[in-house]
């Protein structure tokens, strides 16, 4: 029993201390802090595994004398305590054409996508790749390799239809880099936060770029400014700096996305992206007085994302971007909805829900093009009479607000897919409802119908049954 106990303490230190050097800490002093505490729980010592022997070795004797330092649960505790940097790890795609498969076949003209996984691979199987000519696709997973060589790019080959590759969880220390290749548009570079950041400048006709979940530091240089072509930009989850971005990318960008990248403001910097159609900041720390009035000078956006962010209110210059076809303002903690609102015309998508807001505006009904209102998860118990002027809305969400009584404007809504009116207080189902044809999802959960008579009572049973006789999905709780 003893032999077993100590078997499994060992194996334990063993995980703690392999894992130790995988994880990467969101700070220098997080990571000091695990060392610190991973050596109290191993009393100093460090351990490994040699030919199925358990190897130790003693890594800093001050840490033999117990009664120095906290209890072992306490630093176990405290050991769980700290954050990590966390990312996905990535399986070959299956409808991918394996290295196995490149290696057995003789039927190259077959193959458009290829995956290429595991450590043991340091290179490029060149010259099996370039009998596949109509190769688009190049997918690394866990790789070792260090260079996408020039030979790609060779107009001899013919690998004129290669046009992306995508990497992911690349090799701990290892810079990957290119030579000079024409044809490549998209590049992906994921879930890789141990891999210095890649050297692709020479990629010279990228379109688009996706960087995510790499933890790149503000400071990172791209030279995206050599992308004269580039128009979309993922850089989520890194902690990538608006302002040293703008000095190095091309202001032609027309897509950008900087989701949770621990943004606390938009700089002044944003506005030179004049070219913006898609903005996507979300899952960040933002507040609305660090919002620089240089994003409304942003004209030609359809897309703004601030879901999961700290807004308090909407800043006034958000009105100037009148070309606006979604707004996305979910979960922040806005308190008031301006009459400016009705000043983005052209929206079809606004978000709004898991906000602190009591009212919507009049000035809501200017809002023709409006095709899905988010509106659920506030204060709300009254909505316009303009309101019903939305002719054109799918979805419309108003649930857990303060609403008395359904909201019969919504009659109006012909073209109306989805409704949730769920955990309001009301009372009546009108059954001309029955008239919205286009009607798939009807959602009234934590509603409880009151009928003065049993005719009443019937009148919203036989409602109920007729709208899913029409094949309306409706869900309600049953008593």
């Amino acid at each position: 029993m003893y032999r077993i106990i100590l078997l499994l303490i060992s194996a334990q230190l063993i995980l703690t201390f392999n894992t130790l050097s995988q994880h990467k800490f969101y700070s220098k002093q997080d990571s000091l802090d695990y060392r610190h505490y991973s050596l109290i729980l191993s009393k100093g010592y460090s351990f490994s595994v040699e030919n199925g022997a358990v190897k130790r070795v003693l890594v800093d004797s001050s840490y033999l004398e117990s009664d120095k330092y906290i209890p072992y649960d306490s630093a176990l505790k405290i050991i769980r305590s700290i954050p990590k940097f966390s990312y996905s790890t990535h399986s070959p795609n299956k409808e991918f054409t394996s290295l196995k498969e490149l290696n057995e076949t003789n039927q190259y003209d077959s193959i458009t996508q290829l995956s290429i996984s595991g450590k043991s691979n340091t290179k490029l199987p060149l010259l099996r790749i370039i009998k596949c000519k109509n190769l688009k696709e190049i997918e690394l997973v866990g790789t070792n390799i260090r260079k996408i060589p020039w030979m790609l790019n060779w107009k001899v080959f013919g690998l004129d239809s290669l046009k992306t590759i995508r990497v992911y969880n690349h090799a701990p220390g290892v810079k990957l880099k290119f030579a000079k290749n024409d044809n490549i548009e998209k590049f992906v570079f994921r879930d890789s936060p141990y891999s210095p950041a890649p050297h692709f400048y020479k990629l010279k006709n990228l379109i688009e770029v996706d960087l995510v979940q790499n933890d790149f530091a503000p400071d990172t240089k791209f030279n995206f400014e050599k992308f004269k072509k580039l128009d979309h930009l993922n850089l989520s989850k890194n902690s990538i700096s608006i302002k040293n971005l703008a000095k190095d990318t091309v202001h032609s960008l027309g897509h950008l996305i900087l989701s949770f990248n621990n943004l606390q403001s938009v700089d002044q910097e944003i506005g030179y992206f004049k070219d913006l159609t898609d903005l996507q900041l979300a899952e960040n720390d933002i507040v609305s007085e660090n919002i620089d009035l240089a994003l409304g000078t942003l004209t030609n956006l359809e897309i703004l994302s601030f879901y999961k962010n700290e807004l308090d209110s909407i800043p006034p210059f958000i009105f100037n971007l009148n070309n606006l076809i979604e707004l996305d303002l979910y979960y922040n903690e806005i308190e008031k909805l301006p009459s400016q609102l009705g000043e983005l015309t052209k929206l079809e998508r606004l978000y709004i829900a898991h906000n602190k807001f009591y009212s919507i505006p009049e000035s809501v009904g200017k809002l023709r093009s409006l095709k899905e209102f988010y509106i659920h998860h506030n204060r709300v118990s009254y909505l316009p009479q303009s309101i019903g002027n939305l002719e054109h809305i799918t979805d419309f969400h108003i649930q857990n607000n303060y609403f008395q009584g359904f909201p019969e404007f919504v009659l109006n809504y012909r073209k109306l897919e989805d409704l949730d009116v769920s955990n309001n207080e009301i009372e009546k189902l009108p059954k001309e409802i029955l008239q919205l044809e286009n009607l798939k999802y009807l959602w009234m959960k934590g509603i409880t119908f009151l009928a003065t008579d049993k005719a009443e009572a019937n009148d919203i049973k036989n409602t109920l049954e007729s709208l899913q006789k029409k094949g309306v999905k409706v869900s309600i709780d049953l008593e």
